[in-house]
């Protein structure tokens, strides 16, 4: 009777993995929102979240980095030439980088799309209601993720249930039912109960605060720390509006893109039966 503690097993596995969830999703779905008061401007960084998130973010904050003197891109090498930081998004930049020339840069930018400070600029927004709240969305994943690993184990220890239980014929049909129930049970169990947990990372509210002040500063040149010319301004806002890094910002797209893998060179061999000879 082996199989009836596999089975125990499974469903205990599965419901253990699904509470955290469902509070985690309730949690998220239920959390109080703050309406930003409407006098209030947004900043550089948070017009970066609205238009396209934590990537953003660190793109326009590298680039004013660069166009302020105070990054150096040049032969895919980033070298920070001003450690002293200007805000606490730049302070996890510099962190993430380093003091020394910094090769590969590549390899460390989701490092930096993850930095507590630029999660706080979208959970700001995201307790305002104009971006869905990256920290309690990342725990939703993550629990999500878990629960979807249980259910995969729970079915495999289900079956295993239903292989000790085949031996004893007729009795077979029981683990057999109750892997199905557990599978049907845990697949509706870790789907979540709107589909916004899956919508786009800016809300209705969000977008509409956005073309609100867009409207209100048709030619808004985003602010920085550094005194920029005319050119360099317009280049970060090409940067905050497209994610477009060109001019003085290529070096930069260089460093921090991952490269390309190299095309084979090898010659196209026509076989045999093909129109070879």
């Amino acid at each position: 009777m082996s199989w009836i503690v596999l089975l125990v097993a499974a469903y205990a596995l599965t419901a253990l993995c699904a509470v955290p969830f469902h509070r985690a999703h309730r949690a998220f779905l239920r959390a109080p929102v703050v309406p930003r008061p409407p006098e209030e401007e947004f900043t550089l960084h948070e017009v970066a979240h609205l238009r396209a998130g934590a990537r953003r973010v660190v793109h326009v904050a590298l680039a004013a980095m660069v166009l302020g003197g105070r990054l150096k891109a040049k032969d895919k090498v980033l070298t920070v030439t001003d450690p002293v930081p200007r805000d606490e998004v730049e302070a996890g930049l510099i962190k993430v980088i380093g003091l020394a020339p910094r090769r590969r840069m590549w390899r460390r930018m989701d490092r930096l799309y993850r930095i507590r400070a630029v999660a706080a600029v979208g959970d700001r927004l995201g307790d305002q209601g104009l971006v869905r709240h990256p920290t309690r969305l990342r725990t939703v994943h993550r629990a999500h993720r878990l629960l979807i690993g249980a259910v995969f184990l729970s079915v495999a220890t289900g079956l295993t249930a239903v292989g000790l239980a085949a031996p004893g014929g007729r009795i077979v049909s029981i683990p057999i039912a109750a892997t199905t129930v557990l599978l049907v049970a845990g697949v509706k169990s870790a789907t979540p109960d709107r589909d916004y947990f899956w919508s786009f990372r800016t809300t209705e509210a969000g977008q509409a605060a956005l073309t609100a002040h867009e409207t209100r500063h048709p030619r808004w040149i985003p602010p920085t720390h550094d005194e920029l010319s005319q050119e360099d301004a317009l280049l970060l806002s090409g940067v905050l509006t497209q994610g477009a890094l060109y001019g003085k910002l290529a070096p930069l797209s260089g460093a921090i893109t991952w490269p390309e893998s190299p095309r084979s060179e090898a010659p196209f061999e026509d076989p045999p039966g093909l129109g070879g000879l």
